[in-house]
């Protein structure tokens, strides 16, 4: 009798179970899927493409130098602009920390500097004796989101006399 049911076993087709294969394969789907990393789009790259017109202006926009006096007045290019209203000693909450004739340059200069094509470039000068929240105020009016010049060198100088 038991070898007529190993003959019965015999002549049946084997049958491979496929679940645990199938598990498998979307186990490494899902894992490769998860550590792949996506292309950035094409539109998100930060690429400057040439115009039709050629190249770049040929017109290039002289620097901008602020100064900051001993008293708190910003000096543009020779020319000066906002005064500061307190002094060193007074209260710090009345400070005028505003600064409009300032902010109405430099956003003339940033946009001339995006009309020419131009990279602007500000100089800021500060008196050893100013106030170092002037110098604060005039890098807030730089990185305004009007304005938004990042190319700045700062140097100090000592007022004669």
């Amino acid at each position: 009798m038991a070898r007529k049911r190993a003959a019965e076993e015999e002549d049946e087709d084997p049958e491979l179970d496929m679940s645990s294969m199938i598990d498998v394969s979307f186990l490494l789907l899902i894992y490769f899927i998860v550590t792949s990393t996506l292309d950035r789009r094409e539109t998100d790259l930060a690429l400057t493409m040439p115009t039709s017109g050629g190249g770049s202006s040929d017109v290039e926009i002289d620097q901008m130098r602020i100064e900051v006096n001993s008293e708190g007045t910003i000096v543009v290019n020779d020319e000066p602009l906002d005064v500061m209203t307190a002094g060193p000693g007074d209260d710090p909450a009345n400070e005028d920390r505003a600064v409009p004739l300032l902010m109405d340059k430099l956003r003339s200069y940033a946009e001339t500097a995006r009309l020419t094509d131009s990279d602007p470039l500000v100089i800021i000068a500060a008196d050893d004796a100013s106030l170092a929240q002037r110098f604060v105020d005039i890098l807030n009016a730089l990185a305004d989101k009007d304005v938004e010049i990042d190319r700045v060198t700062i140097e100090g100088f000592q007022e004669d006399g």
